[in-house]
């Protein structure tokens, strides 16, 4: 009987997620969107820097100032593909950086995607990528330098797979799961970081009773333990 209640408990708690509103396009936050899929990655203190960005469809279709038929066009061009941004960098004791170089962040880059399940996917990275695709990434390249100098130079960008053999979606922002970034230092010491799904900035804002805001994986406010609406 316990492990019939545990079941049922486990399976309310996966569920529940499913149920919550989703914002249409024109409402989600890119700011926020950005926070929720940019990682420094643990353990990258002393020395060390590494972050990644993951850029999910849903990434353009939040940009405001872009006009509907640029917005349609971006849709087709990433559809069945999703971009992930890495900069990873040695930093010696007087503060300069030694920046890795795009094929050594390769060789070590490994990406994961568990699912609700507990299951396991490798995520791959695209072996050709379209010419529009190149294109954009052109374009991203001056944008980052500008925004963020010699790191935003030093910015990667891979293309990865999105969809499987049955061409669904693999790396859904609105399902519950999670993303592995894993990543090597010169000394082979591996360093990894997690983006948590589903992405809190994809659905309607939900608050606890006492109007704290309330993350779309959370089932029970975590000050008073009251279940929060699906």
């Amino acid at each position: 009987m316990k492990n019939v209640m545990l079941g049922m408990l486990v399976s309310l708690v996966m569920t529940s997620a499913f149920a919550a509103e989703r914002l249409p396009a024109s409402r989600i936050d890119t700011a926020a969107l950005t926070q929720d899929t940019q990682v420094i990655l643990p353990g990258t203190e002393g020395g060390h820097l590494a972050m990644f960005w993951w850029i999910p469809a849903e990434y353009w279709q939040s940009v405001k100032k872009m006009d509907d038929a640029t917005r349609k066009n971006l849709q087709e061009v990433f559809s069945g593909i999703s971009l992930l941004a890495v900069a990873q960098a040695d930093i010696s004791k007087l503060g300069a950086f030694t920046f890795y170089p795009k094929d050594q962040v390769q060789q070590n880059l490994e990406i994961t995607l568990t699912d609700e399940n507990g299951k396991t996917t490798k995520v791959a990275l695209v072996k050709k990528i379209k010419p529009e695709v190149e294109a954009i990434l052109g374009y991203l390249k001056p944008i980052f330098t500008s925004a963020m100098g010699n790191l935003g130079n030093n910015m990667h960008f891979f293309v990865l797979e999105d969809r499987t053999a049955d061409i669904n979606r693999l790396v859904d922002p609105y399902k519950k799961g999670k993303l592995s970034i894993q990543l090597k230092r010169t000394d082979n010491t591996p360093i990894s970081g997690d983006i948590e799904l589903p992405l809190n900035s994809l659905f309607v804002p939900r608050q606890c009773p006492n109007g704290k805001p309330a993350h779309i994986s959370w089932n029970y406010c975590p000050w008073s333990g009251e279940r929060l609406p699906d």
